[in-house]
């Protein structure tokens, strides 16, 4: 089902499903994620830290959505906040809960 449609929206929509433990990580692409993860050095932590403290949000259009919901770029610091990452989303109806699924990790390039 879709989601939310302006940016504002979007990034409350995240914060609120990360916050409430109603995101999944999406590794249908072969551990994506994690991978990425792993060759920046980050984790979960970095992840939470940027969401809850987020000072972007844009739309996101790399991929067709896997959960017919819309796609959204979020960037903020990580925890040691020496850097901005981004995260890309796909926000989406679950049985009627807001939920959303991790995509993507980068480091943004300074």
């Amino acid at each position: 089902m879709p989601g939310p449609k302006t940016a504002p929206e979007a990034l409350a929509w995240v914060q609120a499903a990360i916050a409430g433990g109603s995101y999944l990580v999406l590794e249908e692409d072969k551990g994506h994620f994690s991978r990425r993860l792993n060759l920046y050095g980050l984790d979960m932590l970095d992840v939470f830290e940027l969401v809850e403290n987020a000072t972007v949000c844009t739309p996101y259009d790399k991929r067709a959505p896997r959960r017919d919901g819309t796609q959204w770029r979020v960037s903020g610091p990580d925890v040691s906040k020496e850097q901005t990452i981004s995260i890309g989303v796909e926000t989406f109806l679950d049985r009627k809960r807001r939920r959303c699924a991790l995509v993507t990790i980068f480091r943004e390039e300074e």
